[in-house]
């Protein structure tokens, strides 16, 4: 008879992007709606399961309680077994994901868990993990197999994983990430041909791990390019071309980004904006001082910048970067939402009746409510369908493809940059010294939010994930939604944002990058700590200094 795997159901250290290796980690809602989705796959294959092998962590013990609950029979035999533990993490077990990518590299990453001869530091080998459970496999379910017994095991990712490198009879210099999604049951054949997939195969998930390393270097080189671009070609780009194509690849970020989150957890969405409200409260009142009270377009630009929402792209920087992610996705959503309704409140009572509004920030308003709907609003109700309507699927889509979220931020990067640099730049050196003193004047402002966040951090010292997300948020405005908003309301000032769009849109780019080596730095040196920790350098005894 066949046998039948099945990787458990979504932990919330898989929500939270952490590896959990033999630390215990519980099912989140999604993962325990994965379970029931499997229960019903297994029954519908008209299984008569005899056996089931489960590890003896919860999050498995719990999918394959849920699996059993859903047969019309109970199984003859439950058999759990520390033979399928999932491997030892070492010193990464508990932490963030993308930061241990981005602190060891690539290369580092690859031969520490995808290498026959790797070994995180700490933790357990390749080939011992492998010899582990090739011994299950070839002592234990092939004989049960053999006999006529319909047998499921369920286990976690790497030691699935091992089987299909067991089952394919593979060396072990073959063996690859397989992405094993959450939940789906597969049979031995099925992880045969996932082992045995075409090269191409693991070049896409390569991919996803460099892009998910080096996101902000390759934001930052498409920005480059898209200068570079404009002023070979010299195209001129629309408007609303540039806001719309914005707006789209905005949303496909938005998609990834809200597919990780339960509904229960937007619950507290309003309240995420009580722990930044003295922040938003100064941002706000300077916001509003200098869009009505400057002389000038800059000036009231600048006013615009400080009272923009965060970017839509934090939740993503968030997960990359180690921050609370759940607070940062309900912060984002809330301060989208709220932040323009203040501001029209706002104007209605502080603006003197004959005075500005005109009709151009009457269209940039317009622009706003509509790039939240296309960028927030109907990818985020479209992730959260499909959560509801195919949980594996969605856990596949999260967990193996979140990477393509981000990476609709190169696109977004170059886009911007050749759209605001102008086609024809006519006098150099001047278009430079503009450039150079809006970048300046930019970085200052950017400066300044984070100095303010940081010494506002100071006094209250919330948990470090929510502190590490209100630098982020609180430093990380919306440019994209300046930049489409600028192109319809400076315009209707008879002036032309590109220099001032342009200059704003490196910086940005630029200091995602230094925020990055920021974090990855103190994340390096913390790594370090805990390698000299796990391994603690031997000291020489000198010759004949016995007691």
């Amino acid at each position: 008879m066949p046998l039948y795997f099945i990787r458990h159901g979504e932990s919330q250290a898989n929500e939270q992007n952490r590896f959990a290796g033999q630390l215990d980690s519980p099912l989140t809602d999604l993962g325990v709606r994965q379970a029931e989705q499997a229960a019903r796959r297994v029954a519908a294959l008209g299984l008569d399961l005899d056996e089931v092998h489960v590890s003896t962590l919860g999050r498995a013990r719990r999918t394959a309680d849920i699996v059993i609950a859903g047969q019309q029979r109970a199984p003859g035999r439950l058999v759990v077994s520390d033979a399928l533990v999932e491997r030892d993490f070492g010193i990464f077990s508990g932490r963030n994901k993308s930061l241990v990518k981005k602190s060891i590299g690539f290369a580092g990453y690859t031969e520490a868990f995808h290498s026959h001869t790797g070994r995180p530091p700490g933790g357990e080998s390749w080939q011992a993990m492998y010899e582990r459970v090739a011994v299950y496999y070839h002592d234990v379910l092939l004989p049960a197999s053999r006999a006529g017994r319909t047998v499921l095991v369920v286990a976690h990712k790497y030691i699935v994983e091992m089987f299909a490198i067991a089952a394919a009879d593979l060396p072990p210099e073959r063996y690859r990430d397989l992405k094993i999604p959450n939940a789906r049951p597969l049979t031995e054949e099925d992880l045969r041909r996932a082992a045995g997939a075409p090269a191409a195969a693991g070049l896409v998930n390569d991919l996803g791990e460099i892009v998910e390393i080096r996101l902000p270097l390759l934001v930052a080189l498409a920005a480059a390019a898209g200068v570079a671009a404009q002023l070979l070609v010299g195209v001129r780009v629309p408007p609303w071309a540039f806001a719309t194509a914005m707006t789209l690849l905005l949303g496909v970020g938005t998609f990834f980004t809200l597919l990780r989150v339960d509904p229960r957890t937007l619950r507290g969405t309003p309240g995420s904006l009580r722990p930044a409200l003295p922040l938003l409260l100064a941002r706000f009142a300077l916001g509003l001082a200098l869009l009505w009270g400057g002389s000038g377009l800059p000036l009231e630009l600048a006013g615009l910048f400080l009272l923009l929402p965060p970017a839509l792209i934090v939740p993503t920087l968030s997960l990359l970067w180690g921050g609370d992610y759940f607070f940062a996705v309900r912060h984002t959503v809330a301060a989208s939402v709220v932040m323009p309704l203040a501001l029209l409140g706002a104007l209605a009572i502080t603006v003197p009746s004959g005075a500005r509004p005109d009709g151009g920030l009457g269209a940039a308003l317009i622009t706003y409510g509509a790039v939240l709907l296309v960028a927030l609003a109907l990818p985020g109700t479209g992730a959260q369908a499909l959560r509801r309507r195919d949980p594996i699927r969605a856990g596949a889509l999260s967990t193996n493809w979140n990477w393509l979220g981000g990476l609709a931020l190169v696109p977004v990067a170059g886009l911007a940059t050749f759209a605001l640099t102008p086609a024809d730049p006519g006098d150099v050196p001047h278009l430079a010294r503009q450039l150079v003193l809006v970048m300046a004047a930019t970085g200052l402002l950017l400066a300044g939010l984070r100095l303010l966040t940081v010494a506002f951090l100071r006094l209250r010292r919330p948990a470090a994930g929510i502190g590490r997300d209100l630098i982020i948020t609180q430093s990380t405005p919306n440019v994209f939604l300046w930049l489409a908003m600028a192109a319809i309301l400076a315009p209707a000032a008879g002036s032309h944002p590109s220099v001032i769009g342009l200059g704003v849109a490196l910086v940005f780019f630029l200091a995602v990058f230094v925020d990055e080596q920021v974090f990855r730095y103190g994340h390096s040196q913390d790594l370090r700590a805990a390698v000299h920790r796990a391994h603690p350098p031997v000291v020489a005894t000198p010759s004949g200094s016995g007691a």
